[in-house]
C-alpha cells in the first residue's frame, strides 16, 4: 500500500508540473480578454502569418498582431450595439472593392494568404472588421465629416497654388507694319529653323524684335503654364530648354518664342484662369510709348483705365472676367507676368498698348474640386474614427491571460 500512495503522489506531482507547460503549448488558450471576447494563442499566430503576407514591415509583428486583434474586437463589439453584420455576399463585395484599390483581386489576396498558411477563418475575420468598422463610422461621423464650405475654399487656395512646371520664356517680336503680312509670316518661318539649327537667338532679337522686351535680350520672364492661353501653350510646353517655337501670330504681327529654361516645382493639377484686365490702345500717335508710359505711372487699380477707354484707340477697354484662352495671344502673354493691379507697355512695331491686370482668378476643375472634397471627408473621417477608437479602449477591459 505504501509503494501505491509514493506512486499516485509522484504522478499528481508530475501533472501539476507539467500542467503550466501543456497550457502554454496550447494553440487554443486564451492569451487576452477584451470584454467578455477571447483572443487565444492561435489567432494571434494567425494574424502574424496575415501580417506577413500582406507584406507588413514591422521590427515587433508580434506586437502587431496583438494590438490589431484587440481593436478588432472592440470594432465588432461596437458594430454589434448598432445591429450592424456583415454578410458574406457583404464580405465578397468588400473583399473585391478593397482588392482593386491595391490592383490586385480578392482571389489573388486569399491565395497570397493560404501560401502563408492563414487560415480562411482568420483571413475572413480581419476583413470582416474592417468592413463593419467603415460602415459604423461613417453611419456615426459622416455628416460630421463633411467638409464645410471654409474647409473646401481653403483647400482649393492651396490646391489652386500648386503648378507643374514654371517655364523662361524669351520672345522676337515681328511687326506685320514693317515687312507686310505675307512677307512677315515667310520671314517667321525661315528665322524659326535658322535658330533651331544653331543661329543665335539673341543676335536674331538684336536685329529684329521690335518689342520692348528686346532691350533685356527678348525675355519675359519666368511664367506658370496654366497663366498662358491655350495657343502658346500648346506651341511651347513641349518644346526643351533652347527651342524655338513655330511662329505664334498675334493681333499685329508674328513673335516666336523660346524656352531659355524650365523648373518642375511639383504635381500638376487641372486648373482654369480667368482675367479681369484693362486696355489702353496708344498706336497711331506720335509720342505712343512716352505717352503710353506717362500714362502708366497714374494708374491705380484699374480705375483710371475703367474712365478712359473711349479716349484711345479701337483695341481699348475694360474686359473680363474671361478664360485665359479667349484673351488676344499677345495681351494675354503681357498679362501672364503681370501680378494684380500691375501694368505694362506692350509695343511691337506702331502697335502701342497699355495692359493692366485687374484680376486674376484661378480655379480648380469641377473633378478636382471633388477629389478634393473626398479627400478632405476622408481626413476629417479618419481623426473622427481614432478618436472613437481611442475611447473604445479607455472604457474597455483589457486582460492578459
Amino acid at each position: 500500500m505504501g509503494k501505491f500512495l509514493n506512486w499516485v503522489l509522484t504522478l499528481a506531482l508530475v501533472t501539476v508540473a507539467w500542467a503550466p507547460i501543456a497550457h502554454a503549448a496550447n494553440p487554443y488558450s486564451a492569451a487576452y480578454a477584451v470584454n467578455d471576447s477571447i483572443i487565444t494563442n492561435f489567432d494571434i499566430s494567425e494574424r502574424v502569418k496575415l501580417l506577413r503576407a500582406l507584406g507588413a514591415q514591422s521590427r515587433n509583428i508580434q506586437q502587431d498582431a496583438i494590438d490589431q486583434l484587440i481593436d478588432d474586437r472592440l470594432k465588432v463589439r461596437a458594430a454589434g450595439t448598432f445591429g450592424l453584420v456583415i454578410s458574406d455576399a457583404s464580405l465578397a463585395s468588400g473583399l473585391a472593392r478593397f482588392a482593386v484599390s491595391q490592383g490586385t483581386t480578392a482571389d489573388a489576396l486569399w491565395a497570397k494568404a493560404r501560401a502563408r498558411g492563414v487560415s480562411r477563418q482568420a483571413f475572413d475575420d480581419y476583413y470582416t472588421a474592417q468592413l463593419l468598422w467603415r460602415d459604423l463610422v461613417q453611419r456615426r461621423f459622416r455628416q460630421t465629416a463633411d467638409p464645410t464650405s471654409v474647409e473646401l475654399d481653403n483647400a482649393i487656395n492651396v490646391a489652386a497654388a500648386v503648378t507643374q512646371r514654371s517655364i523662361l520664356l524669351a520672345e522676337i517680336a515681328l511687326p506685320f507694319a514693317e515687312r507686310g503680312e505675307a512677307a512677315t509670316i515667310a520671314f517667321a518661318e525661315r528665322l524659326a529653323r535658322d535658330l533651331n539649327n544653331g543661329a543665335s537667338f539673341e543676335a536674331a532679337v538684336q536685329n529684329f524684335s521690335r518689342s520692348g522686351t528686346a532691350a533685356n535680350g527678348g525675355q519675359i520672364g519666368w511664367l506658370s503654364p496654366e497663366r498662358l492661353p491655350a495657343a502658346i501653350a500648346a506651341k511651347v510646353l513641349g518644346l526643351s530648354s533652347g527651342q524655338v517655337s513655330d511662329p505664334v501670330r498675334v493681333s499685329s504681327g508674328i513673335i516666336l518664342l523660346k524656352v531659355v529654361a524650365s523648373r518642375t516645382l511639383s504635381s500638376a493639377l487641372q486648373k482654369t484662369v480667368s482675367l479681369e484686365y484693362a486696355v489702353l490702345d496708344f498706336s497711331g500717335r506720335t509720342d505712343a510709348v512716352a505717352s503710353a508710359t506717362n500714362m502708366q505711372r497714374g494708374l491705380d487699380q484699374c480705375s483710371t483705365a475703367r474712365s478712359s477707354p473711349d479716349n484711345f484707340g479701337p483695341l481699348s477697354g475694360l474686359f473680363g472676367p474671361t478664360s485665359v484662352n479667349d484673351v488676344p495671344t499677345d495681351i494675354a502673354l503681357s498679362l501672364a507676368r503681370l501680378m494684380p493691379g500691375k501694368s505694362e507697355v506692350i509695343t511691337n512695331g506702331d502697335s502701342v498698348l497699355l495692359v493692366q491686370l485687374c484680376n486674376r482668378t484661378t480655379d480648380l476643375s469641377e473633378p478636382i474640386k471633388a477629389q478634393l472634397s473626398n479627400n478632405l471627408f476622408g481626413q476629417k473621417l479618419s481623426k473622427l474614427a481614432d478618436g472613437y477608437l481611442l475611447e473604445l479602449r479607455r472604457t474597455a477591459i483589457i486582460e492578459q491571460r
